[in-house]
């Protein structure tokens, strides 16, 4: 990659699969989007799509995990400062609901059989960690566990809406509510 580090490659990948989903995303796309030529993409990525598909889930889970996961890590804040530093990082991971989700536009089709378990460990893994913060509040597993589901499904359906109505507006709000939803849930 002459001119182009393979982090920039890695990007327009990524907004290539986001825009056009996996089955979308032909090679003649992502050379297009990428300025290399498809020898150049096979070099880097001798399993073609595959591993271009691979490198971006790679990519996007350590940008969501510096974003959106490591704020719940920091222990030594209150829940509550935990989770909303949770919700500005996934307004901005998500680009306010403008960027679509690679987890969701994988899990159809041909993508949908490859990468299945990669995502149903990232999504359990999400989910344990919502649920670990609800414990916090004092319910129980059970309940923690619901919170933490609900949590994705909503974040996942705030998504689809905002980009079917075409406004940020129902991920925005989800995003101002997400303490609620998590730490006060009745």
């Amino acid at each position: 990659m002459t001119n182009i580090t393979k982090e920039a490659v890695i990007e327009q990948i990524i907004a290539t699969f986001r825009e056009y989903g996996y089955e979308g995303a032909s090679l003649s796309l992502l050379s297009k989007a990428t300025g290399l030529g498809r020898s150049s993409l096979y070099h880097h990525f001798p399993k073609g799509k595959e591993d271009m598909a691979n490198a971006a889930l790679d990519a996007v889970m350590v940008s969501f995990d510096q974003l959106v996961l490591s704020p719940l890590r920091q222990t030594q804040k209150t829940s509550d400062q935990r989770v909303r530093a949770c919700a500005k990082g996934l307004s901005e991971f998500y680009a306010s609901g403008s960027n679509s989700c690679l987890i969701n536009i994988f899990s159809v089709g041909t993508a949908g059989k490859m990468f299945q378990p990669y995502l149903e460990k990232r999504t359990q893994g999400l989910i344990g960690v919502f649920a670990d913060l609800a414990k916090e509040t004092g319910v129980s597993t059970k309940e923690a566990k619901k919170r933490g589901e609900n949590l994705v499904i909503q974040i996942q359906g705030a998504l689809v809406l905002s980009r079917t109505l075409n406004s940020n507006t129902p991920f925005k709000t989800l995003v101002k509510n997400i303490p609620e939803l998590l730490l006060h849930s009745v």
